[in-house]
């Protein structure tokens, strides 16, 4: 495509002979693949800023890496390594400056029982660190003279506590100071036979981490407290280790995996592999859904260069008699598809930017109460806006080789005698 079809082109774009409901087909093909670059580009940054923002609730709570012994570890006995395998795990990880932090968890699966209510949840044993950590995402809290007024009420010593979910809370109508019964399913023997373990709990706090499922199926606690549940003197079942950046999670989970084959190593990614492959699926998906809207407004461009094709026989014709080539004659009418489609492409990408921009920083959509923030979540990814100007050009292009080539193949001696 040389300079000359592109300023022939451009001429005829600018015919002032050119009808009035060819250049109301042109619009029309302009506002069509400008609003499907819209719609495209501001779907994507939603759903990417949703996905952005799980991340960052998912992450702040849930391990980067996480690292469980198998029964080549010594001292393994029923899903349980001494508490001294963390110095193991300290040396396979060095000095390394990516890392923030090392936690030992010991964690089981327990019926969560509160009056005729019961689930089952994750009973998840922490650091008193981690729980420090966690402040940020507790939103009730008992106070400590509340707590000293139902034991004295009880006439017992101190009971331990843990920190349940928003949804737990909500589905079990539980608040802080309220007591609890965790069962374990596992049995003790009794002086008659085999009996659950069960103790008392009192609930200490409810956090919200934005993530539903989480809230819902996993109480935290000290680490003694679920050593005394357990019956375990000393000893965990996971290494929980949290990174400054987690991106970096996935290369030095494989280095770790490679210095200690007797310990599964698996990162945050594919922990929740199918949670972040659901989404990158229904991302896809929609793209191609949305692109059928450029496809649509493509049709827009056909009609138009086809009807330019008719409009011009006679100076493709001339053109033709005074030496241009098929190939210049077809480049003429596919840099007119371009143009339309180059304006179009342009105009959404401006559009969506400001609208994601608007969305970003003014609240025109209110979300429901379910969602962990009111107002969606928008994200500027430059990937997305190049590869949608990509992919809608290509579809434009695609659209304009048809007319293009019809009005190459066209004869002088046609156009003249028509």
């Amino acid at each position: 495509m040389n300079s000359f079809s592109v300023w022939v082109g451009f001429r005829y774009l600018k015919s002032k002979k050119s009808s009035r409901f060819l250049s109301f087909i042109t619009v029309l093909s302009v506002l069509g693949i400008g609003l499907g670059v819209l719609a495209m580009l501001v779907v994507l940054s939603v759903m990417d800023g949703f996905e952005t923002q799980m991340k960052s609730r998912l992450l702040a709570t849930d391990a980067h890496i996480l690292i469980t012994p198998t029964r080549s570890v010594p001292g393994f006995a029923g899903g349980v390594v001494p508490q001294g395998s963390l110095d193991r795990v300290k040396n396979l990880l060095g000095d390394n400056r990516d890392v923030d932090s090392i936690s030992p968890v010991l964690q089981t699966e327990v019926i969560f029982r509160s009056g005729r209510k019961i689930m089952g949840v994750v009973y998840k044993g922490v650091t008193a660190e981690r729980l420090e950590a966690m402040k940020s995402q507790i939103v009730e809290s008992a106070s400590s003279q509340m707590l000293f007024d139902r034991e004295s009420h009880q006439g017992s010593s101190r009971f331990p506590g843990v920190f349940v979910g928003q949804e737990l809370a909500y589905e079990m109508a539980l608040i802080p100071g309220d007591f609890v019964t965790l069962i374990s399913p596992t049995e003790t023997e009794g002086p008659i036979s085999g009996v659950p373990r069960l103790k008392r709990f009192v609930i200490e706090g409810i956090f919200q981490s934005g993530m539903p499922n989480q809230e819902l199926h996993t109480v935290y606690s000290v680490v003694d407290d679920v050593r005394s549940f357990m019956h375990k003197a000393d000893g965990v079942n996971q290494w929980e280790v949290m990174l400054h950046d987690y991106s970096g999670a996935p290369a030095l989970a494989a280095q770790i995996r490679e210095a200690a084959p007797e310990f599964q190593v698996r990162d945050w990614m594919e922990l929740n592999s199918s949670l972040f492959f659901s989404l990158k699926l229904e991302r896809f998906a929609m793209f191609i859904v949305l692109a059928f809207i450029v496809v649509v407004a493509s049709f827009n461009i056909v009609t138009t260069l086809t009807l330019m094709v008719l409009e011009k026989r006679r100076e493709i014709a001339i053109l033709k008699t005074m030496g241009a080539t098929h190939e210049q004659v077809g480049a003429i009418f596919l840099s007119e598809g371009l143009l339309i489609g180059g304006v179009g492409v342009l105009g959404g990408t401006l559009l969506a930017y400001f609208v994601c921009f608007a969305l970003r920083h003014w609240e025109f959509v209110t979300l429901p109460d379910i969602y962990y923030d009111r107002t969606l979540p928008v994200t500027f990814n430059p990937y997305y806006y190049a590869g949608v100007a990509i992919a809608a050009l290509v579809i434009v292009l695609t659209a304009c080789i048809y007319p293009s080539r019809r009005a190459a193949r066209l004869q002088p001696l046609d156009g003249i005698r028509d």
